[in-house]
């Protein structure tokens, strides 16, 4: 049994595709920590990881053992970085164009680190997926805006989508594009299978 500490809607459906056994916590992590991170871009998400592990951990304190008796919980988040820039989930619309802009006709790199914290052991990782875009007409960006499906994706990229259909090239696991290294995961869970 896998506790995924991540409301990502994304992340569950990867798990539920991959046929690992998962329940979903929904824990609403206190972002103004988060977004206090001062780091390089590409070991972001790696540190925002760190600090949600232990926003979780005070906020479940004895209740950790009890999941951790029943499986492994494994923290997640993803970070986009185009020209040098750290795109996190747009705040607005306008800031989700500023993002899609950015990264049209350009190259973006998505980071996904994750840590899977188990009774025994405490394994982390970080992956990346890097894809080159063609252009994105403007007409496009804004009905993808008007769909409402950039919310909650970090760089308002969504690959299994709007941004997969520009692709040019490609390099890494489209998992971790949709914010979590299926492969890499099933790896780490193996021992406690």
């Amino acid at each position: 049994m896998v506790f995924l500490a991540s409301s990502s809607a994304s992340r569950a459906l990867l798990l539920k595709q991959a046929g690992i056994a998962y329940e979903q916590i929904a824990f609403d992590y206190d972002e103004s920590k988060i977004c206090a991170i001062k780091t390089a871009p590409v070991s972001y998400s790696q540190a925002v990881v760190e600090q949600k592990v232990l926003q979780f951990k005070a906020h479940f304190g004895l209740q950790l053992g009890q999941f951790l008796e029943r499986g492994a919980i494994v923290f997640a988040d993803s970070s986009v970085i185009c020209k040098g820039q750290i795109l996190g989930k747009a705040k607005d619309e306008s800031h989700a164009r500023a993002m899609l802009k950015l990264q049209s006709g350009a190259k973006a790199s998505v980071y996904s680190a994750m840590c899977v914290l188990a009774k025994d052991f405490t394994l982390s990782a970080l992956s990346v997926a890097s894809y080159d875009f063609a252009p994105y007409p403007e007409r496009e960006i804004d009905k993808y805006i008007a769909s409402g499906e950039y919310i909650g994706k970090a760089g308002a990229m969504m690959i299994e989508g709007f941004s997969g259909r520009y692709i040019l090239s490609q390099h890494g696991d489209i998992s971790t594009a949709m914010g979590l290294d299926v492969p890499l995961l099933k790896a780490f869970l193996a021992p406690l299978a």
